[in-house]
């Protein structure tokens, strides 16, 4: 009993492609991608004003990244930080790590 033609194509079809072969030729699978490393000359850290304490926190949304590879500041609202230490809202002062 003949079943017909043999079905030789081993991945599925892409409708949107114009063009596409009887046989899929093999695509080139992607690489993986490697995290990118961001060489910072200077470090900084945001301190409060008031008590000099690195305890801080702002409301804030992050957006994934796939170029990065890496969660990334979205929106802070414009809310201002608050200083977990002094228990206030809080103006920042940047110090330098390095």
């Amino acid at each position: 009993m003949d079943a017909g033609p043999m079905l030789r194509r081993v991945k599925l079809m892409n409708p949107f492609e114009i063009v596409q072969d009887r046989i899929a030729p093999e695509r080139p699978q992607p690489q993986p991608v490697e995290p990118k490393i961001v060489n910072r000359t200077a470090r900084a850290t945001p301190v409060c004003a008031a008590c000099g304490s690195d305890d801080i926190i702002c409301h804030a949304t992050a957006q994934w990244s796939n170029e990065a590879q890496e969660w990334q500041l979205a929106n802070t609202f414009n809310q201002p930080a608050r200083c977990n230490t002094c228990h206030s809202d809080c103006n920042l002062v940047w110090l330098t790590l390095n």
